[in-house]
Parts: structure tokens; sequence; C-alpha cells
């Protein structure tokens, strides 16, 4: 008995079938959007496959990272009257993590020697994020 297509090979079919065979049956100004839905199917697919491990990996060294070091500085400029951690609580939603680390990083709210771990978490991130939605940027720039 075999077992069914998974979700990404279902996804990988689709795009196949959409891409080579319905879009050139479009009338061209039509194709683009199919392109685009096509981009769209091959992105979720992709998602679907590498799953949330690396990810959480990264998620619970940020959380971590906050856990770790003294809070955050107070941020300069007008437009921020809170204390850079106080956005988002370390144990929240992992897109309240990413914006409190987001914001941070923004007003410059890490001291020298915690600057160069919050760049290493960024550069992981920036990293995990291109190999879902650009990878051949990255095959492109000399990254594996």
């Amino acid at each position: 008995m075999r077992d069914p297509p998974s979700g990404p090979r279902l996804l990988a079919l689709a795009r196949t079938v959409l891409s080579e065979e319905l879009t050139p049956l479009l009338p061209p100004d039509r194709q683009d959007e199919a392109r685009l839905v096509a981009a769209a199917m091959a992105l979720a697919e992709r998602e679907a496959a590498a799953g949330d491990a690396h990810f959480a990996t990264i998620l619970s060294e940020l959380a971590a990272f906050y856990q770790e070091g003294p809070s955050p500085s107070r941020c300069a400029g007008p437009s921020l009257s809170l204390h850079c951690g106080e956005r988002a609580g370390v144990r929240g939603d992992p897109a309240d993590l990413l914006r409190r680390f987001a914001a941070d990083l923004r007003c410059g709210a890490f001291a020298a020697a915690r600057e160069r771990a919050a760049r290493a978490l960024l550069w992981r991130l920036t990293l995990a994020r291109l190999r879902l939605e650009h990878p051949e940027f990255l095959a492109a720039n000399g990254f594996a």
C-alpha cells in the first residue's frame, strides 16, 4: 500500500501543472498573476517541507538571549517613550519576541558585548528566512 503524497509534494505537483500547463493557456495579461500564484505555492511548499524546527531553535535562543542579559537601555528619540524591552515579554508569542528584538535593534538598545550576540541572532534569522523565501538569492551569492 502506498502512502498518499505529502503536502509539499502536492503543492509541487499543483505548481507544476499551473506553471507548465495552465499558464500558457491564459491570456497574456493574466499570465503574470498565474506566475505570482505559482511563486506563492513554491514558498508554501518550502515552508511546509522545512517545518518549524529551525526557527524554533533560533526563537528559543532569542528568548534565552533576553533572559541571560540585562534589560536593554532606554531608547533615545521622541517616538519611543518606553524602554525597548518593554515592548513584548520574553515568554510571549514568537511574533511578539521578534517585534521586541526588531525594536531593540532599531533603537540601538544593546551594549557592545550584547550587540555581537544580537547581530549573530539577526544574521541567523535572516539566513533562515532567505532559505525559505529566496533560496536562489543565497545560491547566487555563494551561500549553501
